[in-house]
């Protein structure tokens, strides 16, 4: 009855029951155990008590004697201090002496009343010598009047003392056979305690661990491609058994499922094989298109014709011609003949100055151009065709549409020794928020399909840049409208 009941409930239930039963347990063996302690220390406490107020007053006697007799023989005012403070002692001490007769018994309570009868007379004995003079006639018989009483008290305390202590041997005597009782009965509770425990973890165990040990080595099974096993079948009504009754359904709709992706993925890998083989195809087209188009522009009879065009320019001693063409042919030969993908920065910033060479013979007094570099640049690489398309972005979109023009200004400087930072700066019209914001955010998101929308060159050095130096590598566009913009080239020199 019990089980069927058990296995009903949810497992929410069943954890709060048996959460409810350990607290249960906790709780009554702490109950009892202080039941038991009080019951062991409480008579024993009242005697160990008892025998330390008749100790007290035994002590507070001796001490209030001593100074009596200290003071009769120095007679000082420290020492008459010293009397009083025994005396409140003393007073304070026989108060506390219990005196009930139905708590100490007949004998106890008449040994304490001998004690308080006798301490009024020792009390009066003692105020009339300290009131009179202490060298007066008759004192010596008042004195040892005064040391009778205070016999009398140290011997009635002695007996006091001495019934208390057997009192309270008695009464620890009549509890013994209860306290060696304790250990069996708290024995046996607990061994009834751990037994329901015991039976509680076992129920639970069957109920809730066993069915997921069960549901954990099928989906090892599943998890390795095997579906033979048989379906779990457990007795449970709660969530477990909704548990598993739904994986048992999974499983063979998953088995289905599999087999049938199984077909398609044979179909799709003949269909991606058939795609791949037409992306190689439309690849090597592309290269031929280019060569085609490599083909059609012969560098050789460029470079021959400019050079001809520069040597009839010298015979007519025109030098910008000259120099103008020289800039063109250096372009043209770089951009041609250029095949690695990291190259001295000294070639870049030789083709940027001969871009901009080019653009002040076409815009004048307009654009100014100046590098600023540190002495020794040998050793410091960049990725190719990157300086003269972020230069040529500086005139095309910033100085270009400036009325008065402005300056165009590269900026290299080494952050570490692993590290340099390159800036390409103008003060032209700069960029609107906004527009700088969704730049920024599409250079970030850039992928090969959409370089379109933030400029073929800018997108093209964004991308090798990240590519060559695995992500350590940056670039950053930094604009305020108005007031220029800057290009910042974040390039790694550890990896060449």
């Amino acid at each position: 009855m019990f089980n069927k009941m058990w296995l009903k409930l949810s497992i929410d239930r069943k954890v709060r029951c048996f959460a409810l039963i350990v607290v249960a347990i906790i709780l009554l063996s702490s109950f009892l155990s202080l039941m038991v302690m009080g019951f062991s220390l409480k008579d024993y406490s009242e005697i160990l008590n008892e025998n330390r107020i008749c100790q007290e007053f035994m002590d507070a006697m001796e001490s209030e004697g001593k100074a009596f007799h200290t003071y009769v023989s120095e007679r000082t005012d420290l020492s008459r201090q010293d009397l009083s403070d025994a005396i409140s002692r003393t007073e304070r001490s026989i108060n506390e002496l219990p005196y009930d007769y139905r708590v100490i018994g007949s004998e106890r309570y008449a040994r304490t009343w001998n004690i308080l009868n006798a301490y009024d007379q020792y009390t009066e004995c003692r105020d009339g010598i300290l009131e009179r003079r202490l060298d007066r006639p008759g004192f010596l018989l008042e004195l040892s009047e005064y040391n009778k009483r205070e016999l009398y008290l140290e011997q009635y305390s002695r007996k006091l003392l001495q019934l208390t202590v057997e009192a309270g041997s008695d009464a620890y005597t009549q509890k013994l056979p209860t306290f060696r009782m304790l250990p069996f009965f708290l024995g046996n509770f607990t061994l009834i305690m751990l037994f329901i425990v015991f039976s509680v973890s076992r129920a639970m165990s069957e109920s809730i661990v066993t069915p997921v040990l069960k549901l954990s080595r099928e989906a090892k099974r599943i998890g390795q491609s095997d579906f033979t096993g048989e379906d779990i079948i457990i007795d449970n009504q709660d969530e477990i058994g909704d548990l598993v009754r739904i994986f048992n359904g999974m499983k063979h709709a998953t088995a289905d499922n599999i087999h049938t992706m199984q077909e398609n993925h044979r179909m799709t890998e003949l269909l991606q094989r058939e795609k791949m083989e037409n992306m190689e195809m439309e690849k090597r087209l592309e290269t031929n298109r280019l060569e085609l188009l490599k083909s059609q522009i012969n560098p050789h009879f460029l470079f021959n014709t400019l050079n001809m065009i520069g040597s009839m320019a010298e015979l007519e001693d025109a030098d910008t011609t000259v120099k103008m063409t020289h800039s063109l042919a250096q372009l043209f030969r770089y951009n041609l003949s250029t095949k690695e993908q990291i190259v001295p920065i000294e070639s870049e910033l030789m083709i940027a100055e001969n871009y901009m060479y080019l653009q002040k013979m076409r815009f004048g007094s307009r654009i100014r151009y100046e590098v600023h570099k540190p002495e020794d640049i040998s050793g410091i690489t960049i990725p190719s065709f990157t300086m003269q398309p972020l230069v040529e972005n500086a005139i095309v979109h910033g100085i270009s549409k400036k009325e008065q023009g402005g300056t165009v200004s590269v900026d290299i400087r080494s952050i570490s020794p692993e590290l340099i930072e390159i800036v390409i700066a103008d003060d032209g019209l700069g960029i609107k928020k906004d527009v700088l914001d969704s730049l920024n955010k599409r250079l970030n998101a850039i992928d090969e399909n959409r370089t379109a929308r933030i400029g073929i060159g800018l997108g093209n050095i964004f991308r090798r840049i990240k590519t060559l130096y695995q992500g350590q590598g940056n670039l950053k566009i930094v604009s305020e409208e108005y007031r220029g913009t800057r290009v910042i080239l974040t390039i790694p020199q550890k990896e060449k």
